[in-house]
């Protein structure tokens, strides 16, 4: 036993590095989970799969008329046979793919760093950081973007000696196009023309392989444009070219993106509304410490200096396009950045680490090693304080969890009235409503009901709504509930987390109870 023991000893710093990040995803995730129309709408996306109906696109773009590649629907198939439609399993599925991405964080720790300790703290920050939390356990397609864009980062740090890390580098960039194509592009159209610095030479050969690698992974939409005549580039040329279509003007563009892309950044490494400012400025100013010593460096050759070099151009590359890229009507979504704090974080303690070997340097060889460990100590509590009440004590009125129980509430009122299959309505703010939908079915199924209708018809003498509150009551809600209640008598009332639960029926079906 002590034998054994002995042999797992150099492996134990990562199994406490995995067992912590693994713990703070899922320590409350029943609480913290949230079930989004996204989805809802992979839910059935994929429910048609399994019964047969393959697919060769996957979610829809901000860019009218373009498809994701279907990647991230085939993952979630074994999550829903396996949950057998189950919305908890389901998305927990997701979470444990994205995973994948804690020993890559290690990995990637190590090929930044030579000193042992900032190597394992540089993992610690990827996992630690709110961004990095958050982007693991909010279930839609850019999660995958995270794990992918990692182990894209890893293989092209060994692309300057082999060929086959550069395939895998590339091909692992065009999947995350599947996951997120207003942030991969960038990097899949960039790092080509960069292949030659990539690997120190210009030959035909690697950018033949680059663009190939990438290639494989478009050919379901590739096969979807053929066999539908083009619709999707046809769909795009002509909403590109409408007269009528809503344009921004480069003036108003401008003026606005830069604040709202620093808002994004601050958000993926800090955490959000606790008085970032500190915090965010104290990363900043590591960014360009670190980008100033990586440039200025003299170890140009070297796996780690290659390394950084790699990690600055991979941190700045997307900014400049998103500049002035227009895209999805002009729009900038925080969403795009859901990954980038892969490059952004190990980038601050690259910087740290240039101060105290400055600071070193300057007092004769005196040590501060204190100083990475303190702003990290207060780094780390700031984190703490961002995650506390979404993720480690969450206070959750808008997930998964109260939305199920919503529905079984709706569920029981049906059973009371005698109404089984019943009809409910549901009202969403974006109209959407399929992920209620989702927890409908299953719900329904598992106490061996059948499925509730989601329209009424002219017979239906009662009914049930479920409302998610709008911030434009008098805009949209007074009118949805007026029409959904007209001729009605509202029997019930219930507040579930967020949700309003009202059970209705006409004055002609009460007088039959009476009777």
């Amino acid at each position: 036993m002590l034998n054994y023991i002995h042999k797992l000893k150099p492996y134990l710093p990562f199994l406490i590095f995995f067992i912590i990040s693994v713990v703070l995803r899922l320590i409350n995730i029943n609480d913290a989970l949230f079930f989004t129309w996204d989805q809802g709408r992979d839910f059935f996306a994929i429910k048609q799969i399994v019964d047969g109906n393959i697919t060769l696109i996957g979610p829809t773009t901000g860019l009218p008329g373009l498809f994701l590649g279907p990647l991230w629907y085939y993952i979630g198939i074994p999550g829903y046979i396996l949950g057998q439609g189950n919305p908890y399993f389901f998305t927990l599925w997701y979470i444990f793919i994205t995973l994948s991405s804690l020993p890559l964080f290690w990995m990637m720790g190590k090929a930044l760093f030579k000193n042992r300790h900032l190597a394992i703290v540089c993992a610690y920050a990827l996992s630690l950081v709110p961004g990095g939390v958050w982007g693991t356990i909010r279930v839609w397609n850019p999660l995958i973007a995270i794990p992918l864009m990692t182990a894209a980062f890893l293989a092209l740090v060994k692309a300057r000696k082999s060929r086959l890390f550069l395939g895998l580098g590339f091909f692992l960039m065009g999947l995350t196009l599947h996951s997120e194509f207003a942030y991969a592009i960038f990097f899949c159209t960039t790092m080509v023309l960069l292949v030659p610095w990539i690997r120190q030479k210009f030959s035909f050969k690697d950018i033949v392989i680059a663009v190939t690698a990438v290639g494989i992974t478009l050919l379901p939409q590739i096969v979807f444009e053929v066999r539908h005549d083009f619709i999707m580039s046809r769909t795009m040329i002509a909403t590109a070219t409408d007269p009528d279509a809503e344009h921004i003007a480069w003036d108003y563009h401008l003026s606005r993106r830069p604040m709202k892309l620093i808002e994004a950044t601050s958000k993926l490494v800090t955490g959000g509304d606790q008085h970032p400012g500190l915090v965010f400025s104290i990363i900043v100013a590591s960014w360009i410490i670190a980008s100033k010593s990586i440039l200025s460096s003299r170890k140009k050759s070297s796996t780690i200096s290659w390394s950084r070099q790699l990690l600055l151009v991979m941190a700045v590359l997307p900014y400049p396009f998103y500049m002035v890229w227009k895209g999805n009507h002009g729009y900038f979504f925080d969403y795009y950045l859901t990954s980038h704090f892969i490059f952004l974080i190990p980038l601050a303690i690259v910087g740290l680490d240039y101060i105290h070997q400055l600071l070193k340097k300057k007092t004769g060889g005196k040590n501060y090693g204190f100083i990475i460990p303190v702003i990290a100590g207060f780094i780390l509590a700031y984190w703490y304080v961002s995650l506390i009440n979404t993720t480690i004590k969450p206070n959750n009125n808008a997930g998964l969890k109260k939305m199920d129980q919503a529905i079984t509430q709706l569920i029981e009122w049906i059973e009371e009235d005698d109404q089984s299959p019943g009809v409910v309505r549901v009202f969403t703010p974006n109209r959407e409503t399929e992920h209620y939908d989702a927890i409908l079915h299953w719900r329904a199924r598992k106490l061996d009901l059948p499925i509730p209708h989601t329209v009424m018809g002219d017979d239906t003498t009662h009914w049930y709504i479920l409302i998610e509150p709008d911030y434009q009551w008098e805009k949209r809600l007074n009118d949805w509930h007026a029409e959904n209640t007209i001729g009605g008598i509202k029997t019930r009332s219930e507040q579930v987390g967020v949700m309003t639960l009202e059970s209705w029926q006409t004055p002609g079906s009460m007088v039959e109870v009476i009777n």
